[in-house]
Parts: structure tokens; C-alpha cells; sequence
């Protein structure tokens, strides 16, 4: 009788450890999922070097709120599905002007492509960049984000400088990314739509 007692005892033991062990396996893992969780979309501690990481090419592209004319939002994760080519640049910036014609041609020629292509404005104020839009005549998506420096969607406007033989990082526009239907960077460098390399790039990607 006495053995038999201490099989059971034996066997009991196993049990509770083993589920100790499963306990402290769990409370261990939990921490690690909810510590990473805030990090994917505050970004105001980060350095912009470390912003340029997070959205190199093959990264997932930050989401974001844009807004049209008509004060109308869209996100950018709406655009999933489609080829995605964004042209980043704003009205005072005179090199960005040089480009959206030529942007804006590129985009029509490809308008039957599984792509859409939509210019998003930086430009500070709102109503200016309406106004501006709207007299010209603009024809394609255009959207306004402003400088919303610590959203994460504004962490692909980054690029690298050497001045003075000192590299630094600034917000470099016009600026041109491109992104896979499923959300993934493909390119976010320094190509133009003035440089045969950019229609290149995306017929690359709509093959």
C-alpha cells in the first residue's frame, strides 16, 4: 500500500512541474510580443538614421493617413494589391516641379497596369497645397500629408548627404518609392522619372 502511495506521490510531482514549467514558459514569451509591439509605430525616439532603417528597401512600408482635395483620407495600406509608385515632393520645391510632368506621363502610360501611382505633397500648410493643385490643373492622385515628421510614413523622405565630407541625413524631395502589392519597400533611392532607370525599375516589378 505504502508503494503504491509513493508511485502516486511521484507521478503528482511530475504533473505539477510540468506545468510549472509551462507557466513560467508562457509569462517569459508574453513580455517579448508586447515590448516589440509599440516600437513598430512610435518612432519619436528614434534617430533618423534609425528611421532610414526600418524603411530600407525589402522592409515592410509604414502606413499612413493622406488627404485629397476634397479632405477626403486615405491610407496608404488601401493601395494593397497594386504596384505602388509614390512621388514625394512639395510647391516650393523647384526640382519637384521639373519631374511631376514627367511623373504624371509615366503614370498614364501604365494606367492599365496592375500599379497606381499617386503624388503625395509635404508641403506644410494644407490650403496652400490645395490651391496650388487646383490652379494648376493637376491631373493623377495627388494627396497632401504634410510634414508630420514623426509619423512613420514620413521616414521614407530620408536620404543620405556628403557635405563638405561629412555625411548627414535630410529630407531629400523629390523622392520616389516604390512598393510591392503585398507592402514591401522594392526601391526608395534616388532615382527620377527624368532618368530612363526609374521606368525601368517599374516595369521590372510589373513583369
Amino acid at each position: 500500500m505504502t508503494k503504491v502511495t509513493l508511485q502516486h506521490l511521484t507521478k503528482m510531482k511530475l504533473r505539477i512541474l510540468t506545468i510549472l514549467t509551462l507557466v513560467c514558459y508562457s509569462c517569459n514569451d508574453n513580455p517579448k510580443t508586447t515590448k516589440t509591439q509599440p516600437e513598430q509605430t512610435n518612432i519619436s525616439s528614434l534617430t533618423k538614421k534609425e528611421r532610414m532603417a526600418i524603411v530600407s528597401e525589402g522592409k515592410k512600408s509604414p502606413n499612413g493617413q493622406i488627404k485629397a482635395v476634397d479632405n477626403s483620407i486615405t491610407e496608404i495600406e488601401s493601395f494593397k494589391g497594386k504596384l505602388l509608385v509614390i512621388d514625394f515632393w512639395a510647391t516650393w520645391c523647384a526640382p519637384c516641379l521639373q519631374e511631376a510632368p514627367l511623373f504624371k506621363d509615366i503614370a498614364e502610360k501604365y494606367k492599365s497596369a496592375n500599379a497606381e501611382f499617386i503624388s503625395i505633397s509635404i508641403d506644410e500648410d494644407f490650403s496652400d497645397w490645395k490651391n496650388y493643385v487646383l490652379e494648376k490643373s493637376w491631373k493623377g492622385k495627388n494627396y497632401w500629408f504634410g510634414m508630420q515628421e514623426n509619423k512613420p510614413l514620413f521616414s521614407l523622405l530620408y536620404s543620405k548627404h556628403t557635405t563638405e565630407n561629412k555625411e548627414m541625413i535630410l529630407i531629400g524631395i523629390p523622392k520616389y518609392v516604390i512598393i510591392s502589392p503585398t507592402g514591401k519597400i522594392l526601391s526608395n533611392s534616388d532615382l527620377r522619372p527624368s532618368k530612363p532607370e526609374f521606368e525601368m525599375e517599374i516595369k521590372k516589378y510589373l513583369n
